[in-house]
């Protein structure tokens, strides 16, 4: 199974109409950068079985800006990503996937880095994800407990890059 993880965009900060963490949506140029890193993706040949997101708004709207410009129908809202993300919840989410699926995580630091270590099996490993970054780890296990390696890393102007080329 091939699991990529990718931190949200450039979000607004809390303030005036935006009460909580919880909504806090993309900055203009936070939309435009995941729709670049998208369109990186896309000239890669990436395709999703499955985009799975945090309930908080920055990510949902990053998760729905990667599905549309991959011609992706569904985004699934998982609170096993949110705040703090639940490695019990996740591996519920994932218990009807294939092995062979391709799966997009949506989520937040510094959760997204814990998981990265999660599904290579290093739990007390911690990836440091810029907003916007991703990475794929190839997960060869699942159940009972998850082991992958990590194939790549890419910060949002590296597929900006690959998008614009």
């Amino acid at each position: 199974m091939d699991v990529f993880l990718m931190r949200h965009g450039f979000a607004e900060d809390v303030g005036g109409k935006i009460k909580t963490d919880f909504d806090r949506p993309l900055t203009g140029e936070g939309v435009k950068l995941v729709q670049a890193e998208a369109r990186g993706l896309k000239r890669l040949d990436i395709r999703f079985n499955v985009i799975m997101s945090s309930p908080l708004v920055r990510a949902k709207q990053t998760a729905e800006a990667v599905a549309e410009v991959l011609g992706h129908k569904k985004v699934v809202v998982c609170d096993g990503l949110a705040i703090p993300a639940s490695t019990a919840e996740l591996m519920q989410a994932f218990k009807p996937f294939q092995m062979d699926y391709s799966v997009l995580l949506v989520g937040h630091m510094p959760d997204v880095g814990r998981l990265a270590g999660f599904f290579m099996g290093v739990p007390r490993l911690a990836i440091p994800f810029k907003k916007g970054a991703i990475c794929k780890i190839e997960v060869e296990r699942i159940h009972p407990s998850p082991s992958g390696e990590i194939r790549w890393f890419m910060t949002p102007r590296q597929l900006k890059f690959i998008g614009e080329s």
